[in-house]
């Protein structure tokens, strides 16, 4: 079993050098993907601590965070919700289900979708909207998982997402894949744990529809047509997550999340959780962004901070988070979430 895990660690170590290389932290590249609906969190116990628990998050929470810890609920069901309002009063909702197959593994099922309100339609000749048509631009992130126990140690995931992006008469989609895999009592040390979470890989977005045809003349011609503008081809917010987390008591959590991707520069996620007695949670965390020697801490949402409380009806486990996350001059986020397990 220690040859086992051996190699294993081996291609852990392996493949998060290839991803590193590949998707290396860029602040050059910052606003250049597309898709990045993909990057808003959901979930309150893993957001709490500021996304820097990677290794111990499980259930339905996991699905977003790490895929291999959808397998490490023990229940038959578990089911979650969150909304949040984000900056500029954007609505996230978010609801996935899971379902634990035994032996088989952890199938699960997720849909995000941003909810902008009612924008007005402008034109050359009605600049100010006073006509009163609007429109609502349409985001959402449909995910499908698989996860499964390889040891009593080693937790894999896997999740296939189709994102899609809508305007009127114009839209974009795009699959992309995450993986996930946790490793528990790292080095035999007991309650420390490993988790690396793949993210986004997949393909481009490029935005096509009747909305895209412009009327022009080709030279050459003496009448006007109907031609197609071309947008750009745009990769997604691919990135790699590495983390450890420690759990000395069942009281107290501490985890740390190190974040390389290709749309911006590297993060560093750290994060502690209170139990109580496994009915109250206090949680916070803090996301240090790293930008090739500046001072730290220059992150949009820096400081985090959540709660929870768990409860059984008959034989319901409910469990009830809220967080909060203030924005640098823009604002303040709000998320609460409900879970139900079986």
């Amino acid at each position: 079993m220690m040859k086992y895990h051996n190699k294993f660690m081996s291609l852990v170590l392996i493949m998060a050098l290839v991803v590193t290389v590949a998707y290396a932290g860029d602040v050059d590249r910052a606003g250049t993907t597309a898709g990045v609906q993909v990057q808003i969190p959901v979930g309150g116990r893993s957001l709490g601590m500021s996304g820097s628990d990677i290794a111990y998050t499980t259930g339905v929470d996991a699905m977003y965070w790490n895929p291999a810890g959808l397998s490490a609920f023990d229940g038959r069901v578990d089911a979650m919700f969150s909304s949040a309002k984000n900056i500029a009063e954007i609505g996230n909702n978010f609801f996935g289900i899971a379902f634990n197959t035994g032996q088989s593994g952890v199938i699960g099922i997720s849909m995000k979708a941003l909810s902008f309100g009612e924008i007005p339609i402008t034109t050359v000749q009605d600049m100010d909207g006073d006509g009163g048509a609007t429109y609502s631009p349409s985001f959402s992130v449909i995910g499908a998982s698989y996860a499964r126990k390889l040891t009593d140690r080693i937790n894999v995931g896997l999740t296939a997402k189709l994102i899609y992006e809508s305007v009127p008469r114009a839209s974009a989609t795009s699959l992309a894949f995450d993986f996930g895999i946790q490793y528990k009592d790292l080095i035999e040390i007991k309650g420390l744990s490993l988790g690396l979470a793949i993210r986004n890989i997949g393909t481009n977005m490029e935005y096509t529809g009747t909305g895209l045809l412009v009327s022009a003349r080709q030279v050459g011609e003496t009448y006007n047509d109907y031609l197609y503008h071309p947008t750009s081809s745009d990769q997604l917010p691919a990135s790699l997550e590495m983390g450890l987390s420690f759990k000395p008591t069942d009281m107290l959590m501490l985890s740390a999340v190190y974040q390389n991707s290709n749309t911006e520069t590297d993060y560093l996620r750290v994060g502690t959780e209170l139990n109580f007695a496994n009915i109250g949670f206090v949680r916070a965390g803090y996301a240090f962004q790293l930008d090739g020697g500046s001072e730290l801490g220059n992150s949009v949402y820096g400081l985090t901070l959540g709660a929870g409380v768990k409860f059984q009806i008959n034989q319901t486990n409910i469990c009830v988070d809220y967080v909060y996350r203030p924005a640098q001059l823009l604002g303040n986020e709000n998320l609460i979430c409900l879970g139900v397990g079986l």
